[in-house]
């Protein structure tokens, strides 16, 4: 199984060494769930923007950016994201990319007034798909956010959520999946963005997100759910293709 990894930021240089770009976490994060998996990298910010026949499934990353921008490569982004969910092709998004398919489909996107989520919280899960593969009330998921979802799609559900961030993870029917921490991530990672964000947090939010790190996290579980996604999307797509054949 081919997954277009759809690359929309670049990591500080500083924080680089032991981890790499985003694309980079990613593949190693799915290494452990499914190694049949494969990844082609596409660069939106230089208008690297696949075919939706050269992959069974995508992944938008993270960036620093804003998905409430209009910059020219957001906006075609956003256009691909459309013709991406009109063909039901199986989309996942990640914090931004999490923000910019809410955005693409009718939603919207805002810096939250709540400040920044960083850390380790946890979030409430309220609907259940049938890739979920282990029924769970709650789960735990490494954050660097600020910008938040404040008006879901319609057609869009919450699947999790908290106070903090109600819409945190969205589902379209069966092809589309979005959450807003990221699953890829490394406690050691999350640790270092906190210290570069230092000067932006008061010493409370400084000290709760070192505690909370401390916690264990359920991004393993988060990646078997995707992992589930993309294996059963494919499995009624090629089903469908068969049943045309005969």
């Amino acid at each position: 199984m081919k997954i277009g990894i759809i690359t929309c930021g670049y990591v500080d240089p500083l924080l680089l060494d032991g981890h790499g770009q985003y694309a980079d976490m990613i593949e190693t994060a799915f290494a452990s769930v499914n190694d049949a998996m494969t990844f082609q990298n596409y660069d939106a910010m230089k208008g690297e923007l696949p075919s939706f026949d050269e992959c069974h499934g995508f992944i938008i990353t993270g960036s620093v950016h804003n998905a409430y921008d209009d910059l020219p490569w957001i906006l075609a982004l956003a256009d691909w994201i459309r013709c991406c969910e009109a063909r039901r092709k199986p989309l996942v998004g990640i914090c931004f990319g999490h923000q910019l398919i809410a955005r693409a489909l009718g939603g919207m996107v805002e810096k939250s007034h709540k400040g920044w989520g960083l850390g380790c919280y946890e979030v409430k899960v309220v609907a259940l798909k049938k890739w979920m593969n282990l029924a769970i009330d709650s789960a735990r998921m490494l954050v660097s956010h600020q910008d938040q979802v404040v008006i879901v799609p319609k057609g869009m559900r919450v699947i999790a959520g908290n106070d903090f961030c109600p819409n945190f993870m969205l589902v379209k029917d069966n092809h589309i999946l979005t959450v807003q921490g990221h699953p890829e991530f490394t406690p050691e990672f999350t640790e270092k963005l906190v210290r570069k964000r230092r000067h932006l947090l008061s010493q409370r939010q400084y000290d709760d997100a070192f505690v909370q790190l401390k916690q264990p996290n359920d991004s393993m579980l988060f990646l078997h759910w995707v992992d589930a996604f993309f294996t059963r999307e494919q499995q009624r797509i090629s089903s469908e293709l068969l049943l045309k054949v005969g």
